[in-house]
């Protein structure tokens, strides 16, 4: 780095943060995966590392795809009730911070970060709910699995990333 170049330290810690969220929901359900399914994790951790530099940085699907092969890796090797959970808060927060504008000085970082906060608190409110309600023993029924992918499909849409804009500079 030449002297006249100025580090943008919030930017950077956030980047840091997005990728210890990404490696850990990479992580978390790998004891537990069966056989092949391994090749999943240097995958995962191939897409969290390209989407946090380089040029596949700006094509925002490889944070999804990330999140996507967390999310099978969680499918096939069914952990338990509270790592479904701590993972779903993982892909969560990955999810709200791999969009983060990546230059920012503190003062705009942390508008930014507040906004995020209803997203993390519903995210994190909901992973709560189905913690509680996984738990609690149900028969099975038709109407109950279809009203849980209605309730994914809805969950993703919202989750989503959308055309991030640069937030205001503060007065």
């Amino acid at each position: 780095m030449s002297a006249g170049q100025h580090v943008a330290w919030p930017g950077v810690l956030l980047r840091v943060v997005t990728g210890c969220l990404g490696a850990a929901m990479i992580l978390l359900p790998a004891p537990e995966l069966p056989g092949r399914t391994w090749l999943l994790i240097p995958v995962g951790l191939l897409l969290v590392a390209a989407s946090l530099g380089g040029p596949l940085a700006r094509w925002r699907a490889v944070g999804t795809l990330a999140a996507v092969a967390a999310v099978v890796e969680s499918a096939l090797a069914r952990p338990a009730l509270a790592v479904l959970a701590g993972q779903g808060l993982l892909i969560l927060g990955y999810l709200l911070l791999v969009d983060a504008p990546g230059v920012m000085p503190g003062a705009t970082a942390a508008r930014w970060l507040r906004l995020q906060l209803p997203a993390a608190f519903w995210g994190t409110l909901t992973a709560a709910a189905v913690l509680v309600v996984l738990a609690v023993p149900v028969p099975v029924s038709a109407w109950l699995v279809v009203a849980g992918v209605g309730a994914a499909v809805a969950a993703t849409a919202i989750a989503l990333p959308r055309r991030p804009g640069q937030p205001r500079q503060p007065r």
